[in-house]
This record gives C-alpha cells, structure tokens and sequence, in this order.
C-alpha cells in the first residue's frame, strides 16, 4: 500500500512539477495562449481528430492576438510576415520528423518530394518532377475533355436519389481522372466505374488518423515505434481497418507505377513521340527507384486530387450562397464565344472573374486550413519580433491570415470583385497561400487551377445548379466534432491534412 501511495505521490509530484516548469519557466512562457493548451498537447491532437484545429486557432488568434502558444511546444501565427519568414529557402525551419514521419515512406520505404527534408535534394527532385509534367496544351485537352464527362456525370446523378447531386463526391471521381491521366497516362475512370471509388473514402479515413497520430507522436515517445510499424505489413495482418486502409492504398499506388512501366515496355521507341504523362518521363529518364516511384505515386494521386475537389465544392457553395456572384460568372462563362476550336487556354484565361470566384473561394475556405507545422533549427528564429528557440514547432495558420482585416477588407464575405479591384493591393496574393509558397509550394498549382477552372466552366455553362435546401444547409459537415464551431455562413469542412466535406447538395438541369 504504501508503495503504491508513494508512486501516486512520485506521479503527482511530477506532474505538477511539469505544468509549473511549461506555465513559468519554459522558453514559451511568455507567449499567451488557451491555458490547458500551454500545459498539454492533449487538446490539439483531439483537434486534429475532430477536424476543428484550424477553428480552433483561429479563435485562439481573435483571444490572444497574432502570436499564440497552441501546445508546450508549439507556436501559430496569423501575419503575413511570419509567413514569408517560414516559408523562404534561407528559413531556420524544418520538417520535423515527429509529425511528417508518420507520413513518409509508407511499406515501400521511399521518400516523395513532399517529405525530403534536406533542401538540395528537394530542390533536385521538384526540377526532375518538373521535367515530368507533360505540355500544357496536352494537360488543357485532357481535362477539357474531363470536365465535359462531369457534366454528363453531374446530369446521371440527378437521375437517382431524387434528383439530388453531391458535387463534392462528383468532383471527387473527376479530380482522381485527372491527376491519373496526368500522371499515369490512364484514367482511374471514376466517373464512369464503380472499381476504385473506395479511394476517396479510404484516403479520408487514413487523414484523419495520420493527422493526429502526427501531433500526438510528439507529445508520445511510443508512437513513434509506428513510424517504423507503418513501413511494415504487420499491422494489416493484424487486421487493423486503417492499417489495411494504408495497405491497399501503397499496394495500388505501387501497382499504377508497375503497370506504366509495362506499357511502357509494350510502346517502345513510339512512346518518345507520343502523348506525355509524368511517370512515363520519370521511367524514360532512368529514374528506376521502385520505393521512391511508389512514394511520389501515393502522393501525386492523393494531393493531386485533394485540393481540385476541395476548391471546387467550396467554389459552389459560396455561389449557391450569393446570387448576384452567381449570376455574374454565370453570365461569363456563357457569353464567351468559342468557335469551331472550342474552349482553350486563352479563352479560359480570358474569364477573369470565374478565377476570382475560385480564388474567393480558396481564401474563405482553403484546401490546408490550419498551420503547416515547421520544426526551428539550431539558433531558434525570430517571428514578429519574438525569439522561438530551436527545437519548437511554429507555423502560420491559413485560415485565420486569408482573414486578416488589414488585408482583406470584409474578410468575411464572398467577395471576388477584391482580386479585380485596382489599383492592385499586393498584399492580397502575397498572403494568399492556397498551395502554399516558397520552395516547397505545391508544383502543380496551375495544373489544380486548370482543372477547376474547366469543370467549373461546363458545370456553369452546360448547368443550370441550385441548391435543394436553404443557403445555410446546402452542405453539410462530415459528423465529427460539433457544428457550432464554424462561423456563420461558412463553408463548413473537417481539417485532415486536407480539407473534407459532403455537398453542396444540389439539383441540375439544362439551360
């Protein structure tokens, strides 16, 4: 008994000790934050779970200003100038391998652009993948051709469950057609089969547990042990659901690069001259590391598809939610003229205010909502004129910066006629980071934007859309964690890694 009353007295002892040592006397003492969030980093990982990090620090930014303590060791920020700070090559920052080793590798044991941390080496990797990426004019027809299929697919769904259509399901098979003709040469052909519409789900489900066990893995030595379990088969053995998730999730990221390197073998010297597709040029180039091939394959078909359903759901809901936006771009798009060529790249440039209503879109609600979390090096970084030492991690939060009121005059409403007002703020664009900046932004920004952009066009063109419920309920919050926390009149999405949701809910018909 009185061992046991002396471990108690041991574990309390410690524990106040702790929160003593993190409320008072740690390097981050003086930066305000939630007081259970500067003690533990409990709350953020449930965060994380539930989907409301980016919620959750946004408020944290309206209580306590624009540099604020989220966990013992963490520190979030909403300015402009700490993102330029973070995200340039010279920045004291890196990945930290506590939150993006649960990300890296998978049973392959490779490395993808996304998760090399050494700079040189990230940088070599982004101009072979840059190498890879096929024309432009190859890259506009096949989605072009795309996004023509989604209308079709947009007026079958229309067809069943009384008339009621999910574009952000919809956009879901169209986007992963088109990040799998990119990159592989082959459609997955969502739109039209039912064979791998699993995917969506599955990559939903396998964010959610990454997300926080990425967090929690920093505040739990023994989680770490998964960074080298997940590399194994052992765990879907087991039978654990997410663990044979992330198995036949590598398992056909590894099978699309097999089977383009066997069609390569069967086209030969033809293929030089034929249509280009990104692995294809990778194989063509000797780039021959199976795990490494496998590892850009899981995350090209993953952030390849991710962020166009993201941005084109949020799009229609602001739309849906705003007619006089509504009736502008729609109005655009079927005035232009496309003659016996049909829609291309300068005609698609030419629609000014269809890329401002995306661009509108991705700043209320952009695809990486919360902070991207950077580990300080060795002599710590000074971020608004506070010294984080090293070993911290820091970020900027999207969300609460693409509302920053300096920046964004009536940072709460759906206003596209910002991105076209002149003169021109350049503060808009440079705090705008839908895809992040810097060298590690995402290499295929304007391939995201062309497929919006495109399918957007057809669906507004070829579409009549109106919601089927009222402007608050056309969509709704896949059910995690509770609705109160989003702002009014938002759209309202669940933060895993990337954002997720269903809707807007609408019904289509022709013009």
């Amino acid at each position: 008994m009185r061992l046991v009353l002396g471990g108690v007295l041991c574990f309390t002892l410690w524990i106040s000790s702790l929160v003593v040592y993190r409320l008072f006397f740690h390097p981050l003492a003086r930066i305000p934050g939630p007081l259970i969030q500067r003690i533990s980093g409990v709350p953020r990982i449930w965060q994380c779970y539930i989907g409301n990090r980016y919620l959750c620090e946004m408020r944290a930014h309206d209580k306590y200003g624009s540099v604020v303590r989220t966990g013992p060791n963490s520190v979030v920020f909403n300015t402009l100038s700490s993102l330029q700070a973070l995200h340039v090559k010279s920045a004291n920052v890196f990945k930290g391998d506590e939150f993006y080793g649960l990300l890296d590798g998978g049973p392959a044991g490779g490395k993808s652009l996304q998760m090399i941390a050494d700079n040189e080496a990230h940088s070599a990797r982004r101009r072979l993948l840059a190498k890879a990426l096929p024309p432009r004019d190859q890259v506009f027809q096949d989605i072009n051709e795309l996004s023509q299929n989604f209308v079709d697919i947009m007026e079958e769904e229309s067809g069943t469950n009384s008339g009621i259509v999910d574009v952000s399901k919809v956009t879901s098979w169209y986007s992963f057609d088109v990040i799998s003709t990119i990159a592989f040469g082959q459609a997955f052909d969502m739109m039209h089969t039912n064979t791998w519409r699993w995917l969506p789900l599955c990559l939903q489900q396998m964010s959610v547990f990454l997300y926080a066990a990425g967090f929690a893995s920093g505040h739990v030595p023994l989680l770490r042990f998964f960074q080298w379990l997940l590399r194994t088969n052992w765990p879907s053995r087991l039978g654990w659901t997410t663990a044979l998730q992330a198995q036949n999730y590598a398992d056909l990221a590894a099978e699309r690069v097999h089977d383009r390197g066997e069609r390569l073998k069967s086209e030969g010297d033809s293929a030089e001259s034929g249509r280009k597709d990104i692995f294809g040029h990778l194989m063509r180039a000797k780039f021959h590391d199976s795990a490494d091939l496998a590892s850009e394959s899981s995350l090209l078909i993953a952030a390849g598809s991710d962020a166009v359903r993201f941005a084109v759901a949020a799009t229609m809901f602001y739309l849906l939610q705003n007619a006089d936006a509504m009736e502008k771009v729609t109005a655009e798009v079927r005035s232009l003229e496309l003659g016996e060529h049909g829609l291309d790249e300068a005609k698609m440039a030419s629609l000014k205010y269809l890329r401002a209503c995306i661009d509108e879109g991705m700043r209320l609600s952009p695809p990486k909502a919360g902070s991207i979390p950077r580990e300080t090096g060795a002599g710590g970084i000074v971020i608004e004129g506070v010294l984080i030492p090293e070993g911290m991690s820091v970020g900027t939060s999207t969300y609460a910066l693409h509302r920053d009121p300096e920046i964004y005059k009536q940072p709460y409403e759906y206003k596209p006629e910002r991105w076209l007002e002149r003169p021109h703020d350049p503060r808009l664009y440079a705090a705008f980071t839908p895809f992040m900046k810097g060298p590690r932004a995402c290499p295929g920004k304007a391939i995201a934007y062309v497929a919006m952009q495109c399918v957007l066009f057809h669906m507004l063109r070829e579409l009549d859309v109106e919601s089927t419920t009222d402007r608050s309920k056309c969509t709704e919050r896949v059910e995690v964690g509770s609705r109160s926390w989003r702002y009014e009149d938002d759209f309202p999405f669940n933060d895993w890694i990337i954002g997720y949701t269903k809707g807007p809910f609408v019904r289509v018909t022709r013009p």
